[in-house]
């Protein structure tokens, strides 16, 4: 009977349902007692180590409301967490370390494309120091076009993840935000985006430039669009518009001084 017993009991306790693992999210905001940021790199200064409830994020800064961030419609305002080689000694890396006791088995956040050019992205999990799982997001789009791309990683147990631009280039600029613990991003999680209305370029009025000299040679400014947000007029150009060329005027007046000067003569012998 005892052994009966002992089965029984056995079977009981593998029956029971596993205790639910906790759950957590991550914003990096004023709710969560992050300060809101400031809106560049430079003014955000060196690496910040932002200690929360379910992990330790190294190796970047907070942003608030970061400047040409059109992506922030799929982010949870007003901060993110980037890094960019352009920031005061930043990370090539982001890092997420699990508090010991969290057990976590599924991290999932938004991934954001902060160059002017597509990019992959890849992020790590790990357990001590063994990998359990990984994730590539390839070619997100540029940040003007808000690249953006969900990570999500399940293992049996995660203790520590790495993000980085595939290769750790030399250049890079990324940013994470809404980080979900044991459940996966979803729009449930993140914010329903507002699709603002498509942008219509007007080009402006000519500008028309009349050159004191002559009075009759004139110019058009034309304005050169860049799709890069942060260099949205690359030049000015001045063209010149169809009118007399100096040289040719000059000729011209040489020929009628010419003209005239032959005229008297003739004049001059036929009165002689």
């Amino acid at each position: 009977m005892g052994a009966v017993a002992i089965g029984v009991g056995a079977f009981l306790a593998l029956s029971q349902p596993a205790a639910a693992a906790t759950t957590a999210l991550v914003t990096f905001d004023p709710s969560q007692g992050v300060a809101q940021g400031p809106s560049t790199y430079v003014a955000a200064g060196a690496q910040q180590t932002i200690n929360t409830t379910p992990a330790t994020f190294t190796g970047g800064v907070v942003l608030g409301f970061a400047t040409f961030f059109p992506a922030i419609a799929f982010a949870t305002a007003p901060n993110v967490y980037g890094t960019a080689d352009f920031g005061v000694g930043l990370s090539k890396t982001l890092n997420i370390a699990v508090k010991p006791g969290f057990q976590t088995s599924e991290v999932s956040f938004a991934l954001f494309n902060g160059e002017t050019f597509a990019q992959t992205y890849q992020a790590f999990a790990y357990d001590g120091t063994t990998l359990v799982a990984s994730q590539t997001l390839p070619s997100l789009s540029a940040n003007f076009n808000s690249g953006w791309g969900t990570v999500d990683l399940k293992a049996a147990n995660i203790t520590n993840l790495v993000v980085q631009a595939a290769g750790q280039p030399s250049v890079f600029d990324f940013l994470i935000d809404t980080v979900a613990f044991n459940q996966s991003l979803s729009q449930s999680v993140l914010p329903t985006p507002v699709t603002p209305p498509p942008s219509v370029f007007v080009p402006p009025p000519p500008i028309v430039y009349v050159n004191p000299e002559t009075e009759v040679e004139t110019a058009v400014q034309q304005i050169y669009g860049s799709d890069n947000p942060l260099d949205s007029i690359r030049s000015r150009d001045y063209v010149p518009a169809p009118g007399p060329v100096p040289g040719v005027c000059l000729l011209s007046l040489a020929a009628l001084l010419l003209a005239g000067a032959a005229i008297k003569t003739r004049s001059a012998s036929r009165s002689a």
